[in-house]
């Protein structure tokens, strides 16, 4: 008798959730799930996905673009947007 695990779900996460990490890390984790669900999908032979497979990718991808709005937000704080976000550049870092 083989033990079966259920595989939790990813969670999507908002923005507050990725205001407490440092740019790299923000860039870092935003290549890393959109290389994942890169990867996850094209792997899918006939591009049919089950219903967890689906919702990881959808989460992977949502986190990913949070991530990089935060840290867009955080390197352009030129904009309004970045402003009424409360977020600043790190000393020295701007998006050019």
């Amino acid at each position: 008798m083989s033990a079966q695990f259920k595989v939790d779900r990813q969670i999507h996460h908002d923005q507050f959730y990725f205001e407490q990490f440092d740019n790299f890390t923000l860039a870092a984790m935003s290549f890393n799930l959109t290389d994942d669900a890169y990867d996850e999908l094209t792997h899918t032979q006939d591009l049919r996905l089950d219903a967890d497979t689906a919702w990881d990718l959808a989460a992977s991808i949502a986190n990913a673009n949070m991530a990089l709005r935060v840290l867009v937000l955080r390197l352009s704080s030129e904009s309004a947007e970045a402003r009424a976000a409360g977020e600043s550049p790190m000393i020295g870092e701007t998006l050019q």
